[in-house]
């Protein structure tokens, strides 16, 4: 057993969040990475902004500011920001980093300094995320391990009917879905039963998106738990993401996958990483082939059924377990290297 601690600096949240509320990539990956290595055996604590101390599905969540104090100096993983470490002691410090960062950034919000002092090994989500991170940033090394995919996204059997013409967007709105409800009339016009909801990962993000205009078939469904997710994509035809350079791994598109879902995207940031053209999905190269591999899902049965079987055999996606199987790994790896260990450049 091995004692692993979690260090974020963001907003509060728990196991209990996730499962009765929308959560983001980040939080909602902590929490199932956290709860994974917990049901292997190890001592997992989060630290975050939570109030008041809490036990929830064999994790412990505590106050940030206790971290000096109850952080117990094996394993520490600091998410999104170095300065979460502040105040620690770990023997093996890991920089687990969700988004791209840039150069100006870093120096702006003063976490060279805490890299410098940390150099903590740097865990990335694939190679898109490798390249957009400054390699001058000091480390101990720098590694990819990809985020997993909760249980119940997976789906066991292949449908065995279509669903009607029902397009997704699960995303953060800022990557792309005004762009989408532009395109989505001349969708609409060629497949007239279309209906296309619109879901936020946040609140603040469902109320923006209600504020909005919308087109003829057009639902904005506000923000939603992973268990009304997983239905949701139970009956979707297709989920449209058209990519962000901010989209380092997009659990997105890997959820929608999971589920039968096949994805249509312009490929921007990571995206082609998730999405294999003309297999699970479509990579679009311009808008008007972004509306034609759309409307080709929403009203071909045999194309859709063809992408439906791939998608639930995709060798790429993995369960939140056994992506803990690949973190324990790089455990031991840091652990044999001393003290703070060493990465792979």
């Amino acid at each position: 057993m091995t004692a692993i601690d979690f260090l974020y600096r963001g907003a509060p949240f728990s196991g209990e969040t996730m499962r009765r509320a929308s959560l983001g990539g980040i939080e909602s990956s902590i929490v199932q990475l956290a709860e994974a290595l917990a049901a292997r055996g190890h001592d997992v604590t989060v630290f975050n902004s939570i109030p008041a101390p809490a036990y929830e599905f064999g994790v412990q969540w505590r106050p940030l500011a206790e971290a000096s104090q109850r952080a117990r100096g094996e394993i520490g993983i600091a998410v999104a920001s170095p300065k979460a470490f502040d105040g620690t002691s770990f023997r093996t410090r890991i920089f687990w980093l969700h988004n791209p960062i840039r150069s100006w950034q870093q120096i702006r919000r003063g976490n060279v300094w805490p890299f410098m002092k940390t150099r903590p090994l740097f865990v990335l989500l694939g190679e898109y995320h490798k390249k957009h991170v400054p390699r001058w940033l000091p480390s101990s090394g720098r590694t990819i391990v990809h985020h997993g995919i909760q249980e119940d996204f997976f789906r066991g059997e292949p449908l065995s009917e279509p669903p009607p013409p029902h397009a997704l967007f699960t995303s953060q709105p800022y990557r792309g879905l005004d762009w989408l409800l532009d395109l989505w009339g001349e969708i609409k016009r060629q497949v007239p039963a279309a209906t296309f909801d619109v879901f936020a990962p946040k609140p603040h993000q469902a109320a923006a998106n209600a504020a909005k205009s919308a087109a003829e078939g057009v639902s904005f469904r506000g923000s939603i738990s992973r268990a009304g997710l997983v239905q949701e994509l139970g009956t979707a035809r297709v989920q449209l993401i058209p990519g962000h350079r901010d989209e380092t791994y997009c659990l997105a598109a890997a959820e929608a996958i999971a589920a039968g879902v096949p994805v249509v995207t312009m490929g921007i940031g990571s995206l082609p990483e998730r999405v294999r053209d003309g297999v699970n999905g479509f990579i679009a190269r311009s808008k008007d082939e972004f509306i034609v591999r759309t409307v080709a899902l929403l009203s071909d049965n045999g194309l859709w059924r063809a992408m439906h079987q791939q998608c639930l055999s995709d060798p790429a996606l993995s369960t939140w377990d056994e992506r803990a199987k690949e973190w324990e790994a790089l455990f031991t790896r840091l652990e044999k290297f001393g003290s703070q260990g060493r990465g792979k450049e």
